[in-house]
């Protein structure tokens, strides 16, 4: 059966039929083929069931950024400063806009939207350049997002960038050391080592965070590694700023090298192996899962530091009011508000300004307020919210609840009522549309 389950979806996938499944559905079908159990959404106690968790209900808008190859940079730099930063010597939006000329004798390519988009560089008198240009390419044809449903790459642009290479003197390949964090502390330190090096088998060693090495595997695909390093001397300060990249997520992976001594920031990981990755011996799956503290109310998804997506409200939908952002081009320009839905002859909705006055138009399927509502404590909060989350699109309805005093996200919607609203005066219906530049 599980094998079977891995036929039809790996098909599905090759014919990209398999990007109609809903997230859930497909990570369940996944978690099964890959672990021969069940995935428990609702009560998650391993590692991996925790990533998939997350992946579905922690969405914080600059989980983006931070998995986007290019935009990282500029994020950990504000965080840690740019001497953490391997230099960027270009980015391009397609491989034929590179001009190798410019470009030094040793340099790695990178896509800036997926994983294992890579192309090094040792010497350019050697370098196959279609080689690099057909894997490249392949890599930006391809949304990393339906590979696990890790959804902070769905929407990045793809792009490419050309960084320094980094050659240490003690060895061919750097260590590539990647950091396992829970709730904004750091626990573990993996060490690959022979990464990007083929005459060499990939290995890795676990180290506790005080730099004592584990017989175990947090990837079974890996060989654990009898080689124990002695402990670099800078290992303090790598903590140091691991922590500071860590302090906003529930659970990442912060990978570094350190060459001659030096340390650079690599990537942030924020679904190890997508949340795929048997271990060695199993039980550690569960002993880092129980690192992760998911939020106590597990009936939303984070959006924000303090922002919780509405899924199920024990109150009725009644006594919400329901406050929905039209923005353009990233800029909230009227809202409307609605409370009563569940009945359409006592239900209210009124368009308004985002300076609180009534908008000179209406809809003309429901009855407007008579007298205008109040405001929320917390108006200009929800304000800003919706001018991160509508971001670079050209339209977005952002749907945000106030509940004693707490915000809540509501949903996002493309297209308001599939664009078959009728506005009075219809003049109206014009008006937004060139707000709405095509």
């Amino acid at each position: 059966m599980k094998k079977t389950i891995y036929r039809i979806v790996r098909k599905m996938e090759n014919d990209y039929q398999i990007h109609i499944f809903p997230d859930k559905l497909f990570l369940k079908a996944i978690y099964y083929c890959s672990f021969g159990k069940e995935l428990d959404l609702k009560n998650p106690k391993t590692f991996n069931e925790k990533l998939q968790w997350l992946k579905l209900y922690d969405r914080k808008p600059e989980y983006v950024q931070m998995v986007d190859k290019y935009e990282a940079k500029k994020y950990v730099a504000d965080i840690i400063g740019d001497q953490y930063i391997i230099p960027t010597y270009g980015v391009w939006d397609s491989f034929d806009e590179i001009d190798f000329n410019t470009l030094p004798n040793q340099f790695v390519l990178k896509c800036t939207h997926d994983s294992g988009g890579l192309a090094i560089c040792r010497d350019k008198s050697t370098f196959n350049i279609d080689d690099a240009r057909n894997k490249i390419n392949a890599a930006l044809k391809r949304n990393f997002y339906y590979v696990g449903r890790e959804w902070p790459y769905k929407n990045i642009k793809p792009r490419i960038i050309a960084e320094k290479y980094l050659e240490d003197k003690n060895r061919v390949v750097p260590e590539d050391y990647k950091i396992y964090c829970m709730n904004g502390e750091p626990y573990y330190t993996v060490v690959f080592h022979n990464r990007f090096n083929q005459s060499e088998e990939l290995s890795e060693t676990v180290y506790d965070i005080d730099w004592n090495p584990l017989p175990v595997s947090f990837d079974n695909h890996f060989q654990v590694s009898e080689i124990i390093e002695p402990k670099p001397n800078n290992y303090d300060e790598l903590i140091s700023v691991c922590k500071k990249l860590c302090s906003n997520t529930i659970q990442s992976r912060i990978d570094f090298y350190i060459v001659n001594d030096r340390i650079y920031f690599g990537e942030i990981t924020l679904y190890t192996a997508s949340g795929f990755q048997p271990m060695i011996p199993e039980i550690m799956d569960e002993e880092l899962g129980k690192l992760i503290k998911l939020p106590e109310n597990r009936g939303g998804v984070l959006v924000g530091h303090d922002y919780v997506l509405l899924v199920k409200q024990e109150r009725k939908i009644k006594e919400l009011t329901d406050y929905k952002f039209y923005c353009f081009n990233g800029e909230p320009k009227f809202l409307y508000i609605s409370e009563g839905l569940e009945n359409h002859e006592t239900a209210r909705i009124s368009f308004l300004t985002t300076d609180w006055k009534f908008a000179p138009f209406h809809r003309d399927d429901y009855m407007p307020f008579e007298k205008l509502p109040e405001k929320p404590q917390r108006f200009d909060e929800m304000l800003e919210i919706a001018k991160r989350l509508s971001g670079t699109h050209k339209f977005m309805r952002v749907d945000i609840y106030e509940v004693n005093g707490q915000i809540y996200f509501g949903e996002l919607t493309f297209y308001p009522s599939s664009g078959f609203i009728k506005f009075n005066p219809e003049e109206y219906d014009r008006k937004l549309g060139d707000l709405l530049e095509l």
